[in-house]
Order: C-alpha cells, then structure tokens, then sequence
C-alpha cells in the first residue's frame, strides 16, 4: 500500500518577531525586533517564438483536377506491373510447387499405401 506524501508550501516572507520585556531584579531589558529574510532564486525568462503562418500558393480547380487525373493513371499504370509480377513470380513457382505435391504424395503412397488384405 503506498504511503500519501504530504508537503508544506514554503513562504518566502519576513518574519517579524514582537518585542518581549524581560524583567530582572532591578532592570528593564526589551530586545530589538529580529528579522529573517528568506532568499528567493533568480527566476529564468524562457521566450517562446512566435509562430508565423506559411504563404502558400494555391492552385486552380482545373489544376487541381488535372492533378487528380495524373495521379490516378500513374496509380493505375504501378497496378498493372505490380499484376504483371505477381503473374510472372506465380508462373515461375508453379512448377516446383507441382512436382513437390507429386513427390509428397508418392512418398505418402508408398509409406501408407493401401493394404490388400488376404
């Protein structure tokens, strides 16, 4: 279970005493007020930028559309080579892939083949 801390503010004022009469035999003695002063550190300044807002130069629509039409026949252009590969990298494997089946399944035949009962 953890334990709750609690803290003091600490004040930084003067602390003044008042004076006490302290009577002896025959005399009268008042002791002069005290003062404490309490130092307080040099604060330090931190200056935040300001921040200033960018020109930007807009386009037109008919640019902005052109753009758009750019951009969606280089899209469509990768997506055609991206199946492109996908087709060559398929037609590649797909032998090896045909002869491992072949050889797994022929070893499987072999090892577990049906038995003929007599």
């Amino acid at each position: 279970m953890a334990t709750r801390r609690r803290t003091s503010a600490v004040k930084s004022t003067t602390v003044k005493k008042s004076p006490r009469t302290v009577v002896t035999k025959k005399t009268t003695v008042t002791p002069k007020s005290v003062n404490k002063v309490t130092l307080i550190e040099e604060v330090k300044v931190v200056e935040t930028p300001v921040k200033v807002k960018p020109e930007v130069n807009l386009i037109s629509r008919d640019l902005y559309l052109q753009d758009v039409k750019n951009r969606w026949q280089i899209h469509q252009f990768e997506t055609q080579q991206l199946w492109e590969d996908i087709v060559k990298g398929y037609n590649y494997v797909s032998p090896y892939v045909t002869k491992s089946i072949e050889y797994v399944t022929s070893a499987y035949r072999k090892e577990f083949g049906t038995k003929t009962s007599s």
